[in-house]
């Protein structure tokens, strides 16, 4: 005979096991954590070879004007994980944080991969379509990805709340753009570097549009 008492719930009652007060989904995580080590790693370069690989991984924007190579190609990729600063990358690591998970979790892990990366191309092609042919500006950042997970965390959000009256999506969308417009238009944060707020709403642009495609398929329409 057993000494400890007897359960307080029924065997078919048993409370639920307790969930973590604060977890980070894994792509989510994993793409953070990637971010940070790629910082890190670039710290202990040397000045001149940590420039060498801003401007070889760094995406510019003109390049498509002209002989598009494959590093032209990779860059579309890599720039996003390069940043200018400790605040450049902990601002969008924050983000990421905080809209990831309402991402993540609804559409899973791969396609919220996918939805990340393609918004960053997205919004590095639309920076390039109003490029002067010749500029040397070097693109770099997560925020056009991060931009695109804001863009389909809108769209599930309202796809999910369409039964209670929400805020319409096209409001906040609007709004958001008129504010990446003006942050840009001014510089405000560039520090000095000029601020690619037109990869920022072309990475927005593209994730509505992934999150109305990635969508659980059991939100309204």
């Amino acid at each position: 005979m057993s000494d400890l008492p007897p359960s307080v719930f029924p065997p078919d009652e048993l409370p639920p096991p307790k969930e973590p007060i604060f977890r980070i989904p894994p792509a989510t995580g994993w793409l953070i954590a990637i971010n940070i080590l790629v910082h890190l790693v670039r710290q202990i370069l040397p000045a001149a070879q940590d420039e060498l690989v801003v401007n070889q991984l760094g995406f510019n924007a003109s390049s498509v004007y002209g002989p598009f190579g494959p590093l032209d190609l990779l860059s579309l990729f890599t720039y996003q994980f390069l940043h200018g600063g400790w605040d450049h990358l902990g601002v969008n690591m924050v983000s990421l944080l905080a809209f990831g998970a309402g991402v993540e979790r609804p559409i899973g892990k791969l396609r919220f991969v996918a939805l990340y990366i393609t918004c960053g191309v997205a919004g590095a092609l639309f920076e390039s379509l109003f490029a002067a042919p010749r500029g040397d500006d070097v693109l770099i950042g997560a925020s056009a990805s991060i931009s695109g997970v804001f863009g389909a965390l809108i769209i599930i959000w309202s796809l999910h709340r369409q039964g209670s009256h929400p805020m319409g999506m096209l409001p906040t969308a609007l709004l958001w753009i008129g504010l990446m417009a003006i942050t840009g238009i001014l510089g405000v944060g560039a520090q000095g570097s000029p601020v690619a707020w037109l990869a920022h709403i072309g990475g927005f642009l593209a994730g509505m549009a992934l999150g109305f495609i990635f969508r659980p398929k059991n939100l309204l329409v």
